[in-house]
Formats: structure tokens, C-alpha cells, sequence
């Protein structure tokens, strides 16, 4: 289970708690099993991110990753590649399919390399090289929107911050 989820589902502890003492004592132990059942599925429904909020978090993510490698801040271009990394995997775990849509199968082959070599040019402190990668994690994202027929969805290089609390210039 994912940190992230783990924090969602963390009140479903006492929820599930409440509603278990709300139970009647006189259900039959397959009836408690249901309920609980049923309890802990609208847990996971209520508590899960949804594709929506992920693909946002993905967006400020390539964005400040953006700007930290323009300021060469690797140490941050390697927290923001590492950070899209799990993102994704999250995605890939918690919404592999969406309106008929194998998400966990086209965001996976398609994003992958290019975070490897996003990766790589961090790593590396390679400018160009990271522009590269980049641009080609830029393209995966709008391949991918392409494929899920959400081409309305167009991914660029970022123009301005998101994050203005944060300082992308390191300190030297």
C-alpha cells in the first residue's frame, strides 16, 4: 500500500471501528462479514485519489521539476523525477483501467523510459541532456492522452511556476 493511500485510509481505522460497535449483536457472523465488506469498499472508494487529483499532482510535479533542472537544483530535479515516478506508480496501482481505458498499461510503456533517462540526466547534471528527456517525458504524457482519447489534453513546457513558494534556485 502506498504512503499516500495509507494517509486517505487512515480514518477509515475509527470508521470502521464505529460502525462495527453500531452493528447488531444479533447479525450473524456472514452478515457482519458483508457489512464489513461493504464498509471497507466505500472506504476505499471515498478515501482513494482519484485519476483527476493524481494527474494534477503529476502536472505541478513535471513543472517544478522543470524549473529545479532550468536553476540547476538537482538535488530537487531528483526529488520532482522521483516524485513523478511514484506518482505514476500510484496511478498504475490505484486506476489501472478508467472508462475502458488500460491507464496502468499506456501510462507505464509510455512514461517509463523517458523517466529512466530523466533520471539518467539528473544524475548526470546534464542540461541538455535533461531538456531532452524533458521534452520526451512531455511527449510520453501527450502520447498517452492521445491513446486515451483525451487529446484535449496537450502537456507543455512549463512558461511560469506553479509552486512560488518554492525556490528553485539552490543555494551555493
Amino acid at each position: 500500500m502506498t504512503q499516500r493511500r495509507a494517509m486517505f485510509l487512515a480514518p477509515a481505522a475509527l470508521f470502521l471501528t464505529v460502525g462495527l460497535a453500531a452493528c447488531d449483536s444479533g447479525m450473524d457472523e456472514a452478515a457482519l462479514e458483508a457489512r464489513l465488506g461493504a464498509m471497507q469498499a466505500e472506504l476505499e472508494d471515498r478515501f482513494t485519489p482519484g485519476l483527476h487529483s493524481l494527474m494534477v499532482d503529476l502536472g505541478v510535479r513535471h513543472a517544478n521539476l522543470w524549473f529545479a533542472g532550468q536553476a540547476g537544483n538537482w538535488p530537487l530535479a531528483d526529488y520532482m523525477v522521483h516524485e513523478l515516478e511514484e506518482l505514476v506508480e500510484e496511478i498504475e496501482e490505484l486506476h489501472p483501467m478508467y472508462r475502458e481505458v488500460r491507464v496502468a498499461e499506456l501510462i507505464g510503456e509510455m512514461t517509463n523510459p523517458a523517466i529512466e533517462d530523466l533520471e539518467d540526466a539528473v544524475d548526470a547534471r546534464d542540461f541538455a541532456a535533461f531538456q531532452r528527456a524533458f521534452d520526451d517525458f512531455t511527449v510520453a504524457c501527450n502520447a498517452c492522452h492521445i491513446a486515451s482519447d483525451k487529446s484535449e489534453l496537450v502537456i507543455q513546457r512549463p512558461t511560469g511556476p506553479m509552486s512560488t513558494n518554492l525556490r528553485f534556485i539552490p543555494e551555493r
